[in-house]
This record gives structure tokens, sequence and C-alpha cells, in this order.
């Protein structure tokens, strides 16, 4: 009786035993594969104290290490997270290497004995230079034991302090982790190759157009760079590796480059035109953001972290919100920026959600960002210069007002009348004859009475680009009147190239056109002013000899349209 009370104990304390108290099993490497999988033989232990050694956690079997369970988040503070597992190599032509695949991990230790029972301690983390790391590269990456045939029981020690951890360790074998290496950092190189190539055209257009928003863009894209360059683990790698410190107070570029993103958005949305208080809102959070992240990195908490992620969050809800409003008061270059930002703020939602411990680490937690920035980048610069090109088209067209017909582009009468004056004073002093032409839209009258004012603009800019098509390239086109051309013929002329010139225009104006009501036809009626520079009397620049010429030529075309029928008329000079 007593035999089986002892046994029935027995049986309820193996029942009650956790069911992570049995041997996870051992990892087998063997074949030259691209990842093992880890999971199943790895068991963590949360040391909330910090205090633990591998020599106290190998000589207290009792301590109970948990199966892992992938996306699990744990949220370190000053203590640290250890993982055990048991391997054995059984392919002794294979290297093999544990990774620890989470850029910006503050500390991370193996643990292992060799063959004579002596402790091997890699390291690596973002805390430690990168002289001191077991393999420099963007994230910790340890080489296993070379016994080949003995299993090898191995610990991994973990500190992240702020970010609640979730990553689990990968087994690869080296030729796996060169590969791999080789197209991440491809990828990356022509990222920050990008980037660069964008920031630099920007500070070349906000020099060459004096434009603040492509400054503030140029701005940026070099912070927000710079953030991805310390979060991917390659500002590390490459850029300080022997000045830890600076990647603790990268921290601050997270805050500055939400900050410079609002900027440049104030600038090219300009809010105070239709919601003030939102741009007081956007210029109070961009001065406070990067004030934050200063005194973050200089004396980081858990606090100051929750409230430097917050406040990015809200930053980027007030872009959103001021480019929504901005859509909806019809600012038409608004809707580059918000094609350029949606990806971007998408991707910002993962690394928030990732500090906050809503979601595990994972590859969008880490990289959608890098995406993001990378499809934003081309199409903001984009709109933005298609912003300063109409801009500049805009500008371009009200200083040349003065200079040229509005309607058809055609030179003004004022400016014609200053070359009219250098061209009778060339032809008078080289001897060499001139020819004047005065094209008159007889029928624009009767086209505004019939069809509107719309259909009279259309048939004069149809008038100019017929006279624009006949003309040679040295030749002068202006329009000098509501309803007169003037065709200005350089070089010597004859009376008969001239008539041949104006019979053009008359047939051209003849040709029907969709482009008016019924194909009706343009009407014209052509002086030919001539001089014969054989006959011509001593030069002189004198304003009113050419506008006594073409007070002549005007007053012909009046008298053709009293009653003569013909349609070409010569005045001779």
């Amino acid at each position: 009786m007593q035999r089986a009370l002892v046994l029935l104990a027995l049986l309820a304390a193996i029942v009650s035993q956790p069911l992570y108290a049995q041997q996870a099993p051992t990892l087998i490497l063997d074949n030259d594969v691209a990842q093992v999988p880890l999971d199943a033989s790895l068991e963590l232990l949360l040391d909330t104290s910090g205090e633990l050694t591998v020599e106290r956690i190998e000589k207290q079997p009792g301590l109970q290490f948990a199966p892992a369970e992938r996306g699990k988040r744990h949220l370190l503070g000053h203590g640290s997270l250890w993982l055990r597992f048991d391997a054995v190599i059984k392919n002794p032509h294979v290297h093999w290497r544990l990774t620890v695949p989470l850029p910006g991990v503050d500390d991370v230790t193996l643990y292992f004995r060799d063959a004579a029972g002596q402790w091997i301690t890699q390291q690596a983390g973002d805390s430690r230079p990168m002289s001191s790391w077991a393999q420099p590269a963007r994230y910790p990456v340890f080489s296993l034991s070379p016994e080949v045939g003995q299993t090898v029981r191995y610990f991994v020690q973990i500190r992240h302090g702020r970010v609640p951890y979730s990553a689990l360790p990968r087994v690869v074998s080296d030729v796996q982790l060169f590969n791999s290496s080789l197209a991440e950092h491809m990828v990356l190189g022509i990222y920050f190759g990008l980037a660069a190539l964008v920031i630099t055209l920007a500070l070349a257009n906000a020099l060459a157009y004096r434009d603040p928003g492509f400054g503030t863009y140029a701005l940026y894209i070099a912070i927000f760079a710079a953030s991805q360059g310390a979060f991917t683990g390659v500002a590390g790698l490459y850029w300080w590796p022997q000045w830890p410190d600076l990647n603790r107070a990268t921290v601050f570029l997270l805050p500055a480059a939400g900050a410079s993103a609002m900027w440049f958005v104030r600038t090219v949305t300009m809010p105070r035109r239709f919601a003030p208080l939102l741009d007081r809102a956007m210029l109070a959070l961009i001065l406070l953001l990067p004030l934050v992240g200063l005194v973050d990195a200089a004396i980081p908490s858990q606090a100051g972290f929750v409230m430097l992620n917050s406040m990015v969050g809200i930053s980027m809800v007030l872009v959103l919100v001021v480019v929504g409003i901005a859509l909806a008061a019809g600012d038409y270059y608004t809707r580059w920026v918000a094609a350029g930002f949606l990806p971007v703020l998408l991707a910002t939602l993962f690394p928030l959600l990732r500090n906050f411990g809503v979601i595990p680490s994972s590859f969008l937690s880490d990289y959608a960002l890098l995406l993001g920035s990378a499809i934003e980048a081309p199409i903001l610069f984009y709109g933005l210069h298609r912003r300063v090109s109409q801009r500049r088209d805009l500008t371009a067209r009200a200083s040349g007002l003065g200079y040229s017909d509005p309607l058809t582009g055609l030179r003004s009468a004022t400016v014609f009348l200053g070359k009219l004056r250098r061209s009778l004073n060339t032809a008078k002093r080289n001897q060499q004859p001139f020819a004047l032409l005065l094209v008159n839209l007889t029928n624009l009258a009767s086209l505004r009475k019939s069809h509107g004012r719309d259909t009279a603009d259309r048939a004069i800019v149809m008038a100019a680009a017929r006279l624009r098509a006949v003309a040679q390239t040295t030749d002068t086109v202006a329009r000098v009147g509501d309803t007169q051309f003037a065709l200005l013929m350089e070089g010597p002329v004859s009376v008969e190239a001239a008539n041949d010139v104006a019979t053009k225009i008359l047939a051209s104006g003849l040709r029907p056109s969709d482009q008016l009501p019924d194909a009706e036809p343009l009407l014209f009626h052509i002086a030919i002013g001539h001089m014969n520079g054989a006959n011509s009397g001593p030069a002189s620049e004198t304003p009113a000899e050419s506008e006594a010429c073409l007070a002549r030529l005007l007053q012909a075309v009046k008298n053709m349209n009293n009653g003569s029928r013909k349609a070409i008329r010569l005045v001779r000079f």
C-alpha cells in the first residue's frame, strides 16, 4: 500500500511539471542549406534583474527556461534575455554562423565551451565599438563551435533597453550569410545612392530657382537618409565604427526627420493661408521635436522614449491633415506631396507600433521606412519640379507682357517699331531692298458677331500661326492692332518675292479648318511696303520714320477695306 502511494505521488509530480521543463531537441547541422530552423531547439529565460551570469545559469539547472515563441515581445529595460540551445555539427565542410538579424540591438553576447571546457565569448551590439564585434556587420553575427560530432550548448545574452525585443536568432551557413549580405548591401547602396543624387539635384534646383521648397526638401531627405543609415546598421558599420556613443545619440534623428518633414510640407503647402491654427501647431512641433530628441539622447529614459515616439506619431498625423486640407482647398501641386508622403506615412506605422510593443520586430518594422522613402523621393522631386516650372513660366509670361502680345505670343507693336527702325537704317546704309507686309484680318468682326468672342480669339491665334508658318526664320512677325499683323522681311527682298509671300498668306487663310465653326476661312487684306535700297535716303534711326512707314501701310489697308476688291496692294517707300 505504501509503495502504491509513493508511485502515485511520483506520477502526480511528473504530471504537474510544466511543459517547458522538457528538454528541447538538439539542433542538427548537417547539409549546407539556406537556413536551419532554430525555433524548436531554442529556450529562453527573462532575467529582470540583469545580474545573472552564464556560470550561474549553468550551475543552476533548476532555472526554468521556456520554449521560445516567435513574435513574443519582451520589454527588457535594465534586465536581459537569455537564450539557450544545443547543436551538433555533422558536416565538417560547412562553417555555421549564428545571427541576430536586428540592426540597432544594444548588446548581444554568445557563450559556449570549447573542447577543453573553456568558455568562448563573442560580443556585438550598438553599445560596443565595431573592433570588439565578433564579426563586423550591420547586426550581430557569431561563429558556432568548430567541433564536429559533439553536442555543444550555446547561451545567448541579449540586452535591449527601451524597445520591446522580439527577434529570434538564426543559424545560417557561411555561404548563405555571404550571399544575403551581398544582396542587402546592394539594395542599401542603391537607396543611399538615390538619396545622394536627389539631395544634390534638390540643392542645385534650390540655388538655381531660389526656391525654399527644394531647400527644405534636400534637408528632409538628408536627415531621413541619415536616420535610415543609423537604423539599418550602415552608420555603425561604415560611418562611425569606433564611436558607439553615436549609435545611442542617433535616436535624435527620428524626431529630426519628423520635424524636417513638417517643415517641408509647411513650406510647400503654406497652411497659414487656410488653417492658421494648424500652421502654428506645425511650427511648435518643428521646434519641440528636435529639442525633445536632444534631451532624450543626453538623458535616455523610458518615459522620454514614449514621449518621443508619440510626438513623431502626432507630427505624421498633422502632416496628413494639412495635406488633406490643402487638397480640399484645390491646391494642384499638393497632390504630388500627398502621393509622395503616403508610402512614408504608412511605413512609419510599423516602427512606431514596434516601439510601443504592439507588433513584433519584422522585415517591415526594420525596413518599411527605407522602402517608403525610396518610393517617396522621386515623386516629391517630380512634384516640386512641376511646381517650380509652372511658377517660372508664369513669371516669364508676366515679365514678357511688355514685349509680346498675350493672346498670340507675337512681338508687341512697341518692340516691333524698334525693330523696324533698326531695319530701315540697315537697308539705307547697305542700299539693299527692304519689304514690310501689313496683314489685316478682314472678317474678324463678322466671326465675332456670328459665333462669339471665343471664336474671334481663336481666329486671331490661327491667323498668327499661319503667318508664322509662312515667315522665314530671319523674319519678324508682330501684332500691331486688333486685327492687324506685321511681317518684316530681313535682307535683300525684291517686290516679286514680297508679293509671293503675300500670296501664300492669302492662300493659307482660305484653307478650311475644323477649328472654326462651319470651316470658316480667314480673309486677309495685305499691304506691301517696299523700299529700293539704291534710291533710299541717308541712314537715320528716327522713330518718326518707322511710325510713318507703318501708318502708310495701315492707311492702305483701310482704303482696301473701304471697297477695294484687290487683296494685295503695293506701297513704295
